[in-house]
């Protein structure tokens, strides 16, 4: 059984909205459950799920989120895309300054290149999340744990 490319840009999806993906070694179950740590609020209906997934599961592999420093690579990785000069030198001010997640994104979001953004961050999270998968020893679609 492996992991589909579907379910790789789902899980990227997934964790872009504040989860992290535990999956069932032995069955391929993906289950994904809010990222509670970083979390505020209630979390307890979180808490249990997980609770439930530890103590069902007998073997299961866990994808989180990019530490923040490889999602602040995706976004200056980001800036050979940009053609528009003006935009791409406030992008490079907004990532040498206090809060640039919150500005990037503010400001590359409201731009032409918004669409363009999301793509290139969708492609960045698949490339982490098989990186995760193989590092885990969790076969996926056009690679596997050998390759």
């Amino acid at each position: 059984m492996l992991i589909t490319a579907k379910q790789i840009d789902e899980m990227a999806q997934e964790i872009e909205a504040g989860m992290k993906i535990y999956i069932n070694r032995e069955t391929y179950e993906i289950k994904p459950i809010l990222d509670w740590e970083d979390s505020i609020g209630d979390t307890d209906v979180w808490e249990e799920e997980e609770e439930s997934i530890v103590e069902e599961w007998a073997d299961f592999a866990v994808v989180t989120k990019m530490e923040s420093w490889e999602a602040f690579r995706v976004m200056e990785d980001f800036l050979g895309e940009v053609q528009d000069e003006e935009l791409q030198q406030d992008l490079v001010r907004i990532l040498e300054r206090k809060r640039p997640f919150a500005n990037f994104k503010a400001v590359v979001e409201s731009s032409a290149y918004r669409e363009n953004w999301f793509d290139f961050r969708s492609k960045a999270s698949q490339i982490y999340i098989k990186e995760q998968l193989k590092a885990e020893g969790v076969e996926f679609e056009n690679g596997s744990t050998s390759s």
